[in-house]
């Protein structure tokens, strides 16, 4: 079950939401909660969850606030989290909607959310946690590089450029170049294109999602793109990849029931 963190000044709103069966009904275990989002800001990165879902206007800090506090990890040497975040609010103004999904939120739900729209929410976390990529192996004598990697690696759906990569560690885009050509060999496009495209191979084979939502799933709101970069890859196009190692599947199941 992937765990869930819930914060709410309310503390009367924060149990019933808590409460709601629908996220056990959907694999959501309650990690834990708090009606004060700075004690939720310590709590969380002892907790690690993998989603939070708080209100946005509390007393001290808003949600958005804190969800970019704690990405960012504070400023303070703490790793940023890697918490998926979900706001549950009374208030939708354009602004807050903005700055919310500007700093990479991943959905904003309107109080009261009915369970209805609890679980449509719920089933694209389970989408989005179960094909994170998975961590690297590769540790380099950079620390900069390896924080950009594992960075990468958990957002890769993110629309990352050389210049917001090295704005964000404040170092100069030279840089990051070199240390991608010193330690791996390759550009800093490359390594992205490369992990976007064995997620979306992963995808291909183990869902049955859409070609367009996987697309967009990798981080390529351009479809057609997305198909020509799968295609120079792996010298076919996404459904064909699909069918052909469908084909290697029931062809294999053939051969262990002759042998049977």
């Amino acid at each position: 079950m992937y765990r869930a963190f819930f914060v709410d000044d309310e503390p009367l709103v924060l149990e019933q939401l808590v409460n709601k069966k629908v996220f056990k009904e959907c694999g959501f275990e309650i990690a834990g909660q708090s009606t004060d989002p700075e004690n939720a800001v310590e709590k969380i990165r002892q907790i690690s969850p993998d989603v939070v879902f708080t209100d946005l206007r509390m007393p001290g800090m808003t949600g958005i606030q804190m969800m970019e506090l704690l990405k960012s990890g504070g400023g303070n040497g703490t790793a940023g989290s890697v918490a998926e975040f979900v706001i549950v609010s009374a208030y939708g103004e354009l602004t807050d909607v903005r700055r919310f999904f500007i700093s990479h939120g991943f959905d904003y739900l309107i109080k009261p959310a009915s369970d209805h729209d609890l679980i449509a929410v719920l089933n694209r976390l389970s989408d989005r946690l179960s094909f994170k990529p998975p961590k690297s192996d590769f540790i380099s004598p950079s620390k900069e590089l390896n924080e950009i990697l594992a960075y990468l690696q958990d957002y890769s759906a993110m629309r990352h450029t050389l210049e917001s990569i090295s704005e964000k560690w404040n170092i100069n885009p030279n840089t990051v170049c070199n240390l991608f050509a010193k330690h791996l060999n390759t550009t800093f496009i490359a390594y992205l294109t490369e992990l976007r495209m064995k997620h979306a191979e992963e995808m291909l084979l183990a869902t049955d999602k859409s070609v367009k939502e996987i697309a967009y799933v990798c981080g390529y709101n351009d479809y057609f793109y997305f198909c020509r970069v799968f295609r120079e890859r792996n010298n076919c196009a996404p459904t064909r990849f699909r069918a052909i190692n469908e084909e290697k599947h029931v062809k294999a199941a053939g051969l262990r029931g002759n042998k049977l």
